[in-house]
């Protein structure tokens, strides 16, 4: 039976599924040093990072339960270096930081944040298919090498090969992390913000007003709040996914484009671009399609059962980079938005610049990469 939804509940305790709706006392009337919007993994994790840096008390709310949106719906791959080949300097920065950052986390936390130590091995039908002078850190293989590591592959193919990336169950993350956040209210949406002076000074929700000192938005795309000035251009990309049912081939990692290796003997295929699509449901034909790539690619995989496949909506700014900046106009309120399709892996950085941020007054290095003004005439 093909189940329509992620994979990633499913694998979790029923501890960890509580976290996922932790609701703590009433927030009407509360006075938070930071307040976070947005209980996706960049707003649990910039909460994290903002209750252990000492910054007061934290206060993070969420509209419906933690790791909802594009977090749930997440591939949860940490692989910052094979983006060497289509990111600028500043954003591999950013990823690789990241990478270490959970890799900082899984040895920190009691039990860890489930970080999976994974290879990534890049399928190409000749070497010029990435570039021809590869970067630190990748291995260039050779097609017996690669048959060897991928038996079964319907052609020849040379591939290039990069070790030690990961990948993490991106609910098992914020469940891990939000245990150790001190004040977290699901269910409670923020509706308006009033401003005095360059200041929030009360933020509206569903649940009573909060008078934040400082206040974070992470919520995916650009908050639109009653109040609040703020034009950013964002869109948002559909994408879909499938996880198989248990099989006999066995990937040495993440195998791109086909599949990765993910517990109980299952791979995980897709993260699609469906432009244009903005419903909701899932595509049978879409699903279809990844299915049939993955025989293409295996042949030993045609007909292989489905056991889960999904959709999910992925926030992006016109040049597919975040925004990691002040709200323009005031001086105790920041955003990130945009995240795309590094939002798992970035999280941990991002939330590390904006804690920083708040405690020390230090902006991110290359802050005009990240800036929110940088859309100015869109």
């Amino acid at each position: 039976m093909t189940l329509t939804g992620a994979i990633w509940r499913d694998q979790l305790t029923a501890s960890e599924r509580a976290v996922l709706g932790r609701a703590d006392d009433s927030v009407s009337g509360a006075r938070p040093d930071v307040l976070v919007v947005g209980g996706g993994i960049v707003g649990v994790s910039t909460a994290f990072a903002c209750a252990e840096a000492g910054i007061g008390e934290v206060l993070l709310i969420e509209t419906g339960r933690l790791g909802t949106g594009a977090t749930g719906g997440a591939t949860g791959l940490l692989i910052p270096e094979p983006h060497q080949w289509s990111d600028p300097e500043p954003f591999v920065d950013l990823e690789r930081a990241g990478l270490e950052r959970w890799r900082d986390l899984e040895k920190a936390l009691p039990g860890g944040v489930g970080l999976v130590e994974a290879d990534w091995l890049g399928l190409a039908p000749h070497e010029g298919g990435y570039a021809p002078h590869q970067p630190r850190g990748v291995e260039w293989l050779n097609a017996s090498r690669v048959a060897d590591l991928v038996p079964g592959l319907a052609r020849p193919m040379e591939g290039a090969f990069i070790r030690r990336q990961g990948r993490v169950n991106p609910l098992r993350a914020v469940a891990r992390l939000a245990t150790r956040l001190p004040a977290v209210a699901t269910g409670v949406a923020a509706t308006s913000v009033e401003i005095s002076a360059d200041r929030v000074v009360r933020v509206g929700t569903s649940s009573g007003s909060i008078s934040p000192g400082a206040v974070v938005f992470a919520t995916g795309r650009p908050p639109v709040l009653d109040g609040l000035p703020l034009h950013i251009p964002s869109d948002r990309v559909k994408g879909h996914l499938l996880v198989t049912e248990r099989t006999d081939v066995t990937l040495p990692g993440i195998v791109a484009p086909v599949a990765t290796q993910i517990e109980n003997g299952q791979l995980l295929a897709g993260g699609t671009f469906d432009i244009g699509d903005e419903t909701p449901a899932v595509r049978p034909d879409v699903i279809d399609g990844i299915a049939v790539g993955l025989a293409a690619a295996l042949p030993r995989l045609a007909g292989v059962g489905i056991a889960y496949q999904w959709c999910c909506f992925r926030p992006r700014h016109p040049d597919h980079r975040p925004v990691i900046d002040k709200v323009p106009g005031l001086t105790n309120a920041w955003l990130t938005s945009g995240h795309f399709r590094t939002g798992i892996l970035n999280a941990p950085s991002t939330a590390a610049v904006l804690s920083r941020w708040i405690s020390a007054d230090v902006p991110p290095v290359e802050a005009r990469t990240w800036s929110a003004t940088r859309f100015a005439g869109h």
